[in-house]
């Protein structure tokens, strides 16, 4: 039973790796994939849309560092950690799935999203949030902290514990 339980934590770990590193990989390669999005009654298409890509394009392993930056709410405050993982071949496999998006507000929206490796499901179901910034939607610093925290087993990075207002 011990190993059971030893082999269940290694194989946690090992998802969240895989999660903090979606959002990390880069590749000169471009391509654009359309995943299936559940439309949710009384949210506005282009809402879902917009959402949709954005994390589409953040946890896209094809996306550039600098794409990944872009698309993350505060992203320049990550920069040191998206680059970081830049040439890792576990973050340029992945892909997200966002199967819902409800809006939380005029600047928010709810996210149900699936992040998976090389085509299979590493993280199902996760909730995360999105938001507008500067006038275009992003994926939000605490939908990445969270993540990032979940792998560096309940230790935030420094940008995630920063006390400054997220800004983008």
């Amino acid at each position: 039973m011990p190993n059971r339980i030893r082999l269940s934590k290694i194989l946690v770990v090992c998802a969240l790796t895989v999660v903090a590193l979606a959002g990390c990989g880069t590749s000169a390669k471009e391509t654009k994939s359309t995943h299936p999005t559940v439309a949710v009654p009384g949210v506005d298409s282009a809402l879902t849309q917009a959402v949709t890509d954005v994390f589409q394009r953040f946890f896209d392993g094809a996306s550039s560092s600098d794409e990944k930056i872009a698309a993350l709410e505060n992203g320049p405050s990550f920069a040191d950690t998206i680059r970081a993982q830049a040439d890792s071949p576990i973050a340029k496999g992945t892909k997200v799935t966002v199967s819902t998006v409800t809006a939380a507000g005029a600047d928010r929206a709810n996210v149900v999203y699936t992040v998976s490796l090389n085509g299979t499901p590493a993280l199902q179901d996760q909730p995360g949030d999105a938001v507008r910034a500067q006038g275009s939607w992003k994926v939000s610093a605490a939908t990445f902290c969270a993540l990032l925290t979940l792998e560096s087993q309940g230790k935030p990075p420094a940008p995630c514990t920063a006390s400054a207002t997220p800004t983008s």
